[in-house]
């Protein structure tokens, strides 16, 4: 029954459609209403089951987008039956609001469901985006619909629906961004409740048109577009709610990434033509000043992003991904100013004891928790001017400049055999390198340091050996 539904909905939209494409919209205004209030009728029928076998929020979230399904049924139903009976422009009437409240109510569904938070800098990124969006999609509807509409019906009348017009843009507006941004694990329910707004805020705009320009005889369109946003509320029970990760957590990708800015693109020209044939007036002026304030808000927060991501590659770049700490590549980079000012400095190579039967044993996932360990108390010991890296597999160094006297060097590589060995799990051993001139290379100081790592090893392990001072 579940899987017969979506299917029975989406031959009912492909016949309506099809039906309405033969001119015989008029005389098809009736079926084709029914159709529509049967596929909402469906969905609210799934949304309410899911709600049912859900718990915590979860349940909350099936439930407000349920309720939110029926009061659209219930607008949509009383707005049909009203094209339907009457052959003029209708007033405004209260089913209107009905459908309306419903469309506001589900789209709350996101902020209620048992997701995690957006960061606020992502948060602000989508709003302006939205506001975008909504300031293009305005653009056109002003210029060929709600001006012309406030100079020949005017009144109240022309207000309200210009209200519910602007409502169901932002609404339309939202639902691109969202339908934009990436989603890890494929489409949600969210997905489809956005497209299923979308659609909404597309069907507010035609059925408004119609009725500004008193052709409610075209109503059967109005009704095939209902039928397709109630089929993507039907279809939005057969998918799963996010409740790890926020619904719209990752960035626009792909092809879908330029959804929000389509309309933006057809904005300019519209706006364009009405400087040229005299048609650009206040609102026009105020909407694309707002439009290019949200572009240059929008192009400063992507600057912030690229340089935090530009931050963020070059961390990767010279740090281990495991531990943390500094790699090899970040350890020459540092060493490529030794000598300049010949302050002393001093290199600890450091091996784990027993590491490999650690690994051997009890697997790869164990023995990268003791190499995190072991990250934790170089830091914990290491002073923070000095640095700490992973060479690779279980090797360490430990690069002091400038560097204090021998002996003290010495004192610190007892101090992280003892850390190492309290952790319980492997112990260490540790050539160290001093140079008192500054004038070794790296490579000359690791070579040093390695001779003495395998003398620590042959001695027993677990101690500290040093090198001979590598130039004189």
């Amino acid at each position: 029954m579940r899987a017969a539904l979506p299917a029975a909905a989406g031959l009912g939209v492909a016949l309506q459609i099809a039906l309405i494409a033969t001119g015989l919209a008029r005389p098809l205004l009736l079926a084709v209403s029914v159709v529509a209030v049967l596929v909402a009728v469906g969905a609210v029928w799934v949304l309410a089951r899911r709600a049912v076998h859900a718990a915590g929020r979860e349940r909350v979230a099936w439930t407000v987008v349920a309720v939110g399904t029926l009061l659209w049924m219930v607008g949509t139903a009383l707005s049909l039956r009203t094209a339907i009976v009457r052959d003029i422009r209708p007033p405004p009437q209260p089913e209107a609001l009905i459908g309306g409240t419903g469309a506001m109510l589900a789209m709350l569904c996101p902020i209620v469901g048992p997701s995690t938070s957006l960061p606020w800098r992502e948060r602000l990124r989508m709003a302006t985006e939205g506001g975008m969006a909504a300031a293009a999609l305005f653009v056109p509807v002003w210029a060929f619909l709600l001006a012309p509409a406030y100079r020949h019906v005017g009144g109240v009348f022309t207000t309200v629906i210009a209200v519910a017009v602007c409502v169901q843009i932002i609404t339309t507006a939202m639902s691109l961004v969202l339908l934009s941004r990436h989603q890890a694990h494929g489409p949600t329910a969210f997905t489809m409740l956005a497209a299923a707004f979308g659609v909404f805020g597309v069907t507010t705009v035609v059925y408004g048109a119609f009725v500004l320009t008193g052709r409610s005889n075209q109503m059967a369109s109005v009704s095939a577009l209902m039928t397709v946003g109630t089929f993507l509320l039907l279809a939005m029970g057969r998918y799963p709610m996010p409740a790890d990760v926020p619904p719209w957590g990752g960035a626009a990708t792909g092809r879908r990434a330029v959804l929000p800015y389509l309309p933006v693109l057809a904005a300019f020209p519209v706006a364009a033509t009405q400087w040229f044939t005299g048609g650009f007036d206040g609102m026009l002026f105020a909407t694309m000043s707002a439009l290019f304030a949200l572009i240059l808000l929008r192009q400063f927060l992507v600057l912030g992003e690229v340089e935090k991501a530009r931050a963020e590659l070059q961390y990767q770049a010279t740090h281990d991904h495991l531990t943390g700490l500094a790699n090899r590549k970040l350890l020459y980079e540092r060493a490529a100013r030794w000598g300049r000012d010949r302050t002393p400095v001093a290199l600890l190579l450091l091996d784990l004891d027993g590491f490999k039967q650690i690994n051997d044993r009890f697997g790869h996932a164990i023995g990268d928790e003791v190499l995190v360990e072991v990250a934790g108390v170089l830091r914990a010991v290491i002073p923070e001017r000095h640095t700490a890296a992973r060479l690779g597999g279980d090797e360490f160094a430990v690069v002091l400049d400038p560097s204090p006297e021998v002996a003290e060097v010495a004192e610190l590589g007892e101090r992280i055999v003892a850390g190492i060995k309290a952790c319980g799990r492997v112990g260490v051993s540790v050539g160290l390198a001093h140079e008192p001139t500054g004038r070794a290379t790296l490579g000359m100081m690791l070579s040093n340091a390695d001779a003495a790592l395998y003398k620590a090893k042959a001695a027993g392990k677990g101690r500290v050996v040093l090198a001979p001072v590598a130039l004189t």
